[in-house]
C-alpha cells in the first residue's frame, strides 16, 4: 500500500512538475477515453494548447514509410470547417500566434500558442485539424514534394545519420530499423491512393481512446477543464489500438558511424553508451530512473572524464530519439580521436554502480510553461496501459547490456553504407566487455568545485532598488524585479566586453572549462548561464544566496581570452536554414559604451556585501580589454558594403536569408519589426513552398543582436539556384510586403493582443531576470522603468498605428531599411 501510495504521489508530482508556485493542475479521462489536462498559470500571458495523438511512425505500414510525416503535414491542409489549405495558418497569424507539430516513433502532437482570448476558437480548429481533416489528393501530392525536399536538406543533418545508424542495433523484422522521414521514393502512391491510405490510417488510430488535449494559461482551472472536455466531446470514438511495442533491440554491441561526406575540422565527436529498458520497466522505474539520471549528472563523472580528454558535454537521458526507453549517457568531445576503451572503462560501471548507492530525490525539473502542455499530453497519449508493477532495474543497466555508437571523425573504403541515406557504418572493435577496475568517484582535489554555503547574506540596511556605483571600471544594480511571489533565492548577472571575432570559440572553451561546476551547481539547486554576443561574454547565476557567489567567481576565474586546447570552431552542421537564422543573433554592437564590467544583484543578497562580490568579480576577470572599437566599425562596415556573405559549403541545398535590421534600437522600431514578421510569415511560407515549390523551409523570423532588432526571410531549396531564391524574396516584398502591413483597425488590435501574449509582461521570475538585465545591458547608465522594462515596451506598442507599420512596409519594399544577403551553394 505504502508503494502504491508513493507512486501515486509520484505520478502527481509528474504533473505539478515544471510549473511556478501559485500555480493549479489537473487531469481527467473522459467517458470517451479522451485525456484531458490543464494548469492555471496566473501570471502567463499565453495560452498553450496541445493535442496528441499515440500513434507514431512505428505505427505506419512498412510498405509507406512516411505515410505518418505525412499525415501530420496534411492535418494543416484544410479542416471539415476551415477547408482551405492556408486557412489554419492565416487565422493562427491574424492572432500574433505560432503553431507547430511533430512526429516521433510512438506520438504525434500539435502545439499553438495563443492570447488566451481565442482559447474558445482555438481548441474548435485543433480539434477540427485532428478530427476532420479533409486530405484531398491534389494538397497531399504537393505535400510528398515537400517531405522530398524535407528528406533531401536532412541528408546534411548529422541527426538523420545517427538514427540511420542506430538502427543497424535494431533487428531486421522491427520498423525501428529503418528510416520513415518519407520522400517519393517511399511515398509513390498515386494521389489519389496516397489519400485513401491517409483517410484509413486515420480513422483507424485518430480515435480519442489514444489522445489527449493539454491546455496552460491564465484562464480558471474550472474553466479550462470545461472547455477541453466541450470541444474534445466532438472527436471521433472508437477504432483499433495501436500494436504493443516489441523489443527492437539485437544483442549488445557496438558501432561507429559518420555521415557520407567528411566532418569539418575542430567538430569532435560524439561517443553515446545506450541501456535499453522494457516499456514496464522503464514506467515502474520512473522515479529511480529519474534520480540515478540525477546522480551521473551531478558533476562527478564529468570531472572525472574532463581530466581524461576534452570532454565539451555531458549529457544524462532517459528519452533519447530512437532508441525507445532507455538511459543514455551521451559525451560530446572536442578532440577528434579519444582514447574510447579509456573512457568506455571509466562510463561502463557508472549508472550500476550509482545504482547501489543510496540516489538523491529526483531534482525538480525547470519551470518551462512551453514544454509542460506537451510534455503532458504526448505523456497521457501514449501511456494507454496502467504501470507495471515493479521491476528491478540492476540487470537493464549492468555493463554488459549497454549498446555504443561513435560518431567517427570519418571513414575509409571498408566501411559499409546504408543505401537510403549514405551513412557510413562498421563494428567497432573495443574491448566494451572488459571488467574494469572500481574508482572512488570522487573529485580530484585541484577541480575547484567547491560550493560549500557561506554565511546566509544580512538582510539589515539594504538599499532602495537602484544603481550603486556608476564608473569607466564597474557599475554595478542593486535590488528588483518586483514579482508577485518570493522567489526564496539570489541572482548575479555579470556581463563585460570581448573581441566579437573569437567569440564561438572562446564562448565554446567557456563552457567546456565549466562543464562540471555548471553540473554540480544544478545538483544544489543553482542554475548558471553563459553566453555571449556582439555587446560582449555574460553571464547569469540563480539560486541559493549563500552559495551564489562561489559559483559566480568559480565561473569567471575559467574565463579567459587566451587560445586553449581544442579550441577550433567547427564549420555548423544541419538544417541550413538553422545556421541562416543563427547569423541574426551576431553582428556589431552599436550604442552608448558600456563599463569595464555591469553588475547586477537581486533577491536575497544585502548591498554591501553585493558591492564586495562585484569588487572581487572584477579583479577576477582581472580588467580585460574592451573590444577594439576599430574592429567593431571594421565588421559593420564590411556587412553593409559587400552586399553578401557566404556560408562553407555543406551539403548539396540552397539556401538564402535576406537580413533587415531596424533602424535603431528603441522598443518603437522592435515592435514594429515583430510586427512586420507576424504579418509576412505565413504569406511568405505559402508562397514560396506552394506558388514557387522551391522546399519545405521558408519562414520569416524575428531576433535581436545586442538589443539591435532584425528580421530574416530565409528560404532553402534542393533544386533553385541562389539568384531564383534571392528573386522570389524581393518579388515578394515588393509585391505583397506593404499590402500584407496594411491591417484594419481590428486587425491590428488583434496584432498588439497577439504581441502582448507573445512579448508582454513576463510568465515567469526567471524570464523576468533574464529581460530586466538585457534592457541593462543595452542602457548601463539606466533604462526607463528599469525594474520593468517591459512597462515602457507595452506604452511604444500601444502608440503604433496602421499607417506607422504601412510605412515601415514601404520602406521594406523600397530596400531604405539596412539590409544584407547570407547565401549557400554547394561546392563546385
Amino acid at each position: 500500500m505504502n508503494e502504491a501510495v508513493a507512486a501515486g504521489g509520484y505520478e502527481e508530482a509528474l504533473l505539478e512538475a515544471g510549473l511556478p508556485p501559485g500555480s493549479r493542475c489537473a487531469h481527467r479521462r473522459l467517458p470517451s477515453g479522451l485525456r484531458i489536462v490543464a494548469a492555471e498559470v496566473p501570471e502567463a500571458r499565453q495560452l498553450r494548447l496541445v493535442g496528441a495523438v499515440g500513434v507514431g511512425y512505428l505505427d505506419e505500414p512498412a510498405d509507406c514509410r512516411g505515410l505518418v510525416h505525412l499525415l501530420e503535414h496534411g492535418l494543416f491542409l484544410g479542416s471539415a470547417s476551415t477547408p482551405g489549405e492556408g486557412d489554419f495558418a492565416a487565422w493562427v497569424g491574424d492572432q500574433g500566434g505560432r503553431y507547430n507539430a511533430r512526429t516521433d516513433e510512438s506520438v504525434t502532437d500539435v502545439h499553438l500558442h495563443l492570447p488566451p482570448e481565442a482559447a474558445d476558437a482555438g481548441l474548435r480548429r485543433l480539434v477540427d485539424l485532428l478530427g476532420r481533416p479533409r486530405l484531398d489528393p491534389e494538397p497531399l501530392a504537393r505535400e510528398v514534394d515537400v517531405l522530398e525536399a524535407e528528406f533531401r536538406a536532412r541528408l546534411a543533418d548529422p541527426a538523420l545519420h545517427r538514427l540511420a545508424a542506430l538502427g543497424r542495433l535494431f533487428r531486421p523484422d522491427h520498423p525501428a530499423r529503418y528510416c520513415h522521414a518519407g520522400h517519393r521514393g517511399t511515398l509513390d502512391d498515386t494521389p489519389r491512393g496516397l489519400a485513401a491510405r491517409l483517410t484509413a490510417f486515420h480513422r483507424r488510430h485518430y480515435r480519442t481512446e489514444w489522445m489527449a488535449l493539454a491546455m496552460l494559461g491564465p484562464l480558471p482551472l474550472e474553466e479550462q477543464l470545461a472547455l477541453l472536455a466541450r470541444h474534445g466531446a466532438r472527436l471521433p470514438c472508437g477504432g483499433s489500438p495501436p500494436a504493443p511495442s516489441a523489443w527492437r533491440w539485437r544483442d549488445p554491441a557496438a558501432l561507429a558511424w559518420c555521415p557520407p561526406t567528411p566532418s569539418p575540422p575542430g567538430s569532435g565527436t560524439l561517443l553515446e553508451l545506450i541501456w535499453p529498458l522494457p516499456d514496464a520497466v522503464a514506467r515502474a522505474g520512473r522515479r529511480e530512473l529519474g534520480a540515478l539520471a540525477a546522480r551521473l549528472a551531478d558533476g562527478q563523472l564529468a570531472a572525472r572524464l574532463q581530466a581524461m580528454t576534452a570532454l565539451q558535454d555531458l549529457a544524462v537521458d532517459l528519452a533519447p530519439e530512437g532508441t525507445g526507453p532507455a538511459l543514455a549517457m551521451r559525451l560530446t568531445l572536442a578532440e577528434p580521436a579519444p582514447d574510447l576503451a579509456a573512457l568506455l572503462a571509466v562510463c561502463l560501471p557508472a549508472p550500476a554502480r550509482a545504482l547501489g548507492e543510496p540516489l538523491p530525490p529526483p531534482p525538480c525539473p525547470s519551470i518551462d510553461l512551453d514544454a509542460w502542455p506537451r510534455r503532458q499530453a504526448c505523456r497521457l497519449a501514449a501511456d494507454a496501459t496502467s504501470p507495471a508493477d515493479a521491476l528491478p532495474l540492476a540487470h537493464w543497466l549492468a555493463v554488459e547490456q549497454c549498446r555504443i555508437l561513435w560518431r567517427a571523425p570519418e571513414a575509409d573504403a571498408a566501411w559499409s553504407t546504408r543505401a537510403e541515406t549514405g551513412t557510413r557504418w562498421r563494428p567497432l572493435a573495443l574491448p566494451v566487455s572488459t571488467p574494469v577496475a572500481e574508482s572512488s568517484g570522487h573529485l580530484p582535489p585541484s577541480l575547484p568545485l567547491s560550493l560549500e554555503p557561506a554565511p546566509a547574506p544580512s538582510s539589515a540596511k539594504r538599499a532602495s532598488p537602484g544603481c550603486l556605483r556608476h564608473d569607466a571600471p564597474l557599475t554595478l544594480w542593486w535590488g528588483g524585479p518586483a514579482w508577485s511571489r518570493p522567489t526564496g533565492g539570489a541572482c548575479w548577472c555579470l556581463g563585460w566586453a570581448a573581441d566579437p571575432a573569437g567569440q564561438e570559440a572562446r564562448l565554446k572553451r567557456w563552457h567546456r572549462r565549466t562543464l562540471a561546476l555548471r553540473q554540480a551547481a544544478a545538483s544544489r539547486g543553482l542554475d548558471l548561464t553563459l553566453a555571449a554576443d556582439a555587446a560582449g561574454d555574460w553571464l547569469m547565476a540563480r539560486g541559493d544566496p549563500r552559495r551564489i557567489a562561489s559559483l559566480v567567481a568559480q565561473a569567471l576565474a575559467v574565463w579567459s581570452t587566451e587560445p586553449g586546447d581544442a579550441d577550433a570552431s567547427a564549420p555548423p552542421q544541419g538544417l541550413l536554414a538553422r545556421a541562416l537564422l543563427r547569423q541574426l543573433e551576431f553582428g556589431a554592437a552599436r550604442g552608448e559604451p558600456g563599463p569595464r564590467l555591469l553588475g547586477w544583484a537581486s533577491g536575497e543578497l544585502g548591498q554591501r556585501q553585493a558591492a564586495r562580490d562585484a569588487e572581487r568579480f572584477a579583479e577576477i576577470l582581472a580588467a580585460p580589454p574592451d573590444a577594439s572599437p576599430a574592429t567593431a566599425a571594421s565588421m559593420e562596415t564590411s556587412v553593409a558594403t559587400s552586399g553578401a556573405s557566404w556560408l562553407p559549403p555543406q551539403g548539396e541545398e540552397r539556401a538564402v536569408m535576406l537580413e533587415v535590421r531596424g533602424a535603431d534600437a528603441s522598443p518603437r522600431s522592435r515592435w514594429l519589426l515583430k510586427l512586420l514578421a507576424a504579418c509576412h510569415d505565413a504569406a511568405f511560407q505559402h508562397e514560396m513552398r506552394q506558388r514557387h515549390g522551391f522546399g519545405y523551409v521558408a519562414a520569416v523570423r524575428y531576433a535581436e543582436a545586442a538589443g539591435w532588432p532584425r528580421l530574416g526571410y530565409v528560404v532553402q531549396s534542393p533544386w533553385a539556384s541562389v539568384t531564383e531564391l534571392q528573386r522570389a524574396i524581393v518579388d515578394f516584398l515588393v509585391r505583397r510586403g506593404e499590402a500584407l502591413a496594411r491591417p484594419d483597425e481590428g486587425e491590428l488590435a488583434r496584432l498588439r493582443c497577439g504581441m502582448l501574449a507573445r512579448h508582454g509582461a513576463p510568465e515567469t521570475h526567471r524570464e523576468a531576470i533574464e529581460r530586466t538585465w538585457q534592457a541593462l545591458r543595452r542602457h548601463p547608465a539606466g533604462p526607463d522603468d528599469w525594474l520593468a522594462p517591459w512597462a515602457t515596451e507595452r506604452r511604444a506598442l500601444a502608440g503604433l498605428e496602421v499607417i506607422d507599420l504601412a510605412l515601415q512596409g514601404r520602406a521594406l519594399a523600397d530596400a531604405t531599411l539596412p539590409r544584407h544577403w547570407w547565401c549557400h551553394t554547394p561546392s563546385v
